[in-house]
């Protein structure tokens, strides 16, 4: 083999052999060890005081055809909703929430066959109003004239944003502190926030005076309200970087 060949491949060779033991070198290279961590949950818990009511009442009605069924709804509901605006509730905070028509269907043991028994209409309507001493009233206007279902009743905070901003706060607040303490009792500090998680939600409270609407309204007494505090709960998953002292 002519020497210019040879010196060539030697050359190539001696190529191969520097790139595969960089690339050795390389792939014995330790990754570096992320920073010594504290990771913290909290929540903080807000109770603020409820300035909108939302009641959904109605009328359910059955007869062997839709028409019937649909004609005792329509005038029980039309006396429901004027009862409601006498109360001073606007057109606009009244909403139709819901209407259905079903079939009422059983099994007929005799024929062994499913036979048509008439039909259901319901028809719910939502009211909201700003005067929380109203609720009652809505529930007792509804059950005198003709309904026979309370579908709800809420307490809401029209503007929950101030309350939810509060308890964020003290979610944080709470974070830092138990990560402070725990850094602290592991013989160092904490240094830069690494990572923060929010979620939060609005806890819903017990309503047992829908239970006593249609008890109330039997003996002709007003419906009982008690609209009581609403709870703002935030959590938060943070990640604080330690360093020893």
């Amino acid at each position: 083999m002519p020497r210019s060949l040879i010196a060539l491949a030697l050359g190539a060779a001696s190529l191969a052999a520097a790139h595969l033991t960089a690339s050795t070198t390389s792939a014995q290279t330790p990754t570096p060890m992320p920073p010594p961590q504290i990771s913290v949950q909290a929540r903080g818990e807000v109770q603020v005081a409820p300035d909108r009511a939302r009641v959904q009442v109605g009328v359910e009605t059955r007869a062997r055809t839709t028409a019937l069924a649909a004609a005792e709804n329509n005038k029980k509901q039309t006396a429901i909703l004027a009862a409601i605006r006498a109360l001073g509730v606007p057109s606009s905070a009244i909403t139709t929430l819901n209407y259905t028509v079903m079939p009422v269907q059983r099994y007929d043991e005799k024929e062994r066959r499913v036979v048509m028994d008439g039909y259901t209409v319901s028809n719910i309507v939502q009211v909201e109003t700003d005067k929380l001493e109203q609720a009652g009233g809505i529930i007792d206007a509804g059950l005198s004239n003709g309904a026979n279902r309370v579908a709800g009743l809420d307490f809401l905070v029209k503007d929950a944003a101030k309350a939810r901003d509060a308890a964020l706060a003290l979610a944080v607040e709470s974070a830092r502190r138990q990560a402070d303490v725990a850094a602290k009792a592991a013989g160092g500090q904490i240094a830069e926030l690494l990572e923060l998680n929010i979620s939060d939600f609005e806890r819903p409270e017990p309503r047992p005076m829908l239970a006593m609407a249609k008890m109330s309204s039997a003996e002709a007494t007003p419906t009982p309200i008690s609209e009581g505090l609403s709870t703002v709960v935030v959590t938060v998953s943070t990640r604080w970087r330690f360093e020893k002292k």
